[in-house]
């Protein structure tokens, strides 16, 4: 019995090591862009490192890897999928709550962060927005918008991620492409509105380029009261009889993906059994496991209060990304440098993950220590029958087994989908049409320069928007 737990929890610390290798692998194919080696690696994977509980990051990870790669139809599919399985795994794990309650959360099919969901609707939007299927890059957008209202609903209220400014934004533009310029217009002043309001998420300024397609589309409306309002409290500057909106000119719109998005790690805290106890009473059981509480609650009794057990949780710290931004520098045919503009965040996803397992923690504390103060309440039973006729080093070694055997099975589920950007930044280029080549250059928080790109003979049509993505993942 005693060896075999060792054996466990070294097992256990082994398949957690073998994980993190995979993922450094798996960005580090990433990060050199290549894609097809990345794939590759998922699938060779798919039953070794995901399994049939980790099935849902399998998805994300293929999806957003062709999705990287420019494979948009089939990153569609595959979106596809996560999106049917997290609806699934979402529906049962409501309907088996309480029959599960002692198994760990590691042992479960993982159903997705909040955001995490999400996202596989703000990433099959730019899938279809980059194959110029607008109407149903705008359904994906509809999708986001319900399941953030859904999510309102689950926590009252109270949640910080309540709206994406950047799918307003990205709404905004679909609408536009499409001379639906009130529609448009709605977008972009509810993205304004977020990005002003909802400051523990947007920390940084509303987009300049937000701004001033909100007073365009006023002006072509014929919103005078609305661009007034706004070009005043932007501190914009803008005349409405003056602004000029009959131009030409075509538009390059670059969608930016930088670094890699936080992963998760074991915070670990101190119960005392007293006051880990009180949580007892405020979950459901059902099933086999009534008759694990009942007995939990009978041994209960004779353990002191001030006893002190480990209980993990798990908490989202940023990756080691370098690059800060990117500097695009637009030439034409004569290789002229024509025009040269700095990327601008619009979503910073490190934040909102951090802010969306914020809103969620105490519901996983709850059960956490309430799961745990039942474990080690039961394991006192285990061990009075192991050391029944044992010395005192004997029970004490017993015991201290147990508790290293609990504290391995009890590791804070750090499952989540880390190939995801860190963030997305963007960029406006108003140009003439014709045909130009793009140098995308990235740089570091000390202007180091870490990255050159080029992209050839970018058609640019008249009054017409042209879409582009870009990566650096170092």
């Amino acid at each position: 019995m005693k060896y075999r737990n060792i054996i466990f929890v070294c097992l256990f610390l082994t398949a957690c090591a073998t994980q993190f290798t995979y993922y450094s692998t798996l960005k580090n194919f990433i990060s050199t862009e290549t894609y097809d080696k990345a794939d590759e690696l998922i699938e060779e994977n798919k039953f070794k490192e995901y399994g049939e509980k980790n099935a849902l990051i399998y998805w994300l990870d293929k999806a957003i890897v062709l999705h990287y790669a420019g494979k948009y139809e089939e990153s569609i599919s595959a979106f596809g999928k996560a999106e049917k399985l997290a609806e699934e795994l979402y529906t049962k794990s409501i309907t088996e709550e309480a029959s599960t309650f002692l198994v760990s959360d590691n042992e479960r099919s993982y159903a997705g962060e909040d955001f995490e969901k999400i996202f596989i609707n703000v990433f099959q939007a730019l899938n279809y927005l980059l194959l110029g299927k607008y109407e149903d890059a705008l359904v994906e957008a509809r999708k986001v918008d319900h399941k953030l209202k859904t999510l309102q609903v689950d926590y009252g209220g109270k949640n910080v991620y309540k709206e994406d400014a950047f799918m307003r934004y990205l709404t905004g533009l679909l609408y536009e492409s499409q001379n639906e310029f009130n529609d448009a217009f709605i977008s972009y002043r509810k993205s304004i509105n977020e990005y002003n309001t909802n400051k523990k998420i947007y920390t940084f300024d509303i987009p300049q380029d937000l701004l001033i397609r909100s007073l365009k589309m006023a002006k072509k409306l014929g919103f005078k009261e609305e661009f007034e309002e706004i070009s005043s409290k932007y501190k914009l500057n803008y005349k409405y009889k003056d602004y000029n909106i009959d131009s030409k000119d075509g538009e390059a719109i670059i969608f930016c993906y930088l670094g890699f998005a936080p992963y998760k790690i074991d915070h670990y805290i101190e119960v005392t059994f007293g006051e880990g106890w009180t949580y007892v009473g405020s979950v459901q059981v059902a099933g086999d496991e009534q008759k694990d509480v009942q007995k939990a609650r009978q041994i209960a009794r004779s353990i002191a209060s001030d006893e002190q057990f480990l209980v993990a949780f798990p908490k989202f710290i940023p990756s080691d990304n370098k690059v800060k931004y990117a500097v695009v520098n637009v030439y034409d045919e004569k290789n002229n440098k024509i025009l040269s503009q700095k990327t601008y965040l619009v979503e910073d996803i490190e934040t909102i993950a951090i802010k969306n397992l914020e809103d969620r923690i105490a519901k996983i504390k709850i059960k956490a220590i309430a799961r745990a103060a039942i474990k080690y309440a039961l394991s006192r039973e285990i061990t009075a029958k192991l050391t029944e006729k044992s010395d005192d080093s004997t029970k004490w070694l017993v015991k201290k087994m147990l508790q290293t055997v609990a504290v391995a099975t009890e590791q804070a589920d750090k499952r989540s989908w880390r190939t995801l950007p860190k963030e997305i930044q963007m960029v406006s280029l108003q140009l003439k049409p014709g045909v130009y080549n793009f140098e995308i250059l990235f740089y570091d928080k000390d202007n180091n320069l870490l990255q050159k790109k080029w992209y050839s003979e970018i058609k640019i049509n008249p009054a017409k928007k042209t879409f582009l993505i870009t990566r650096c993942h170092l």
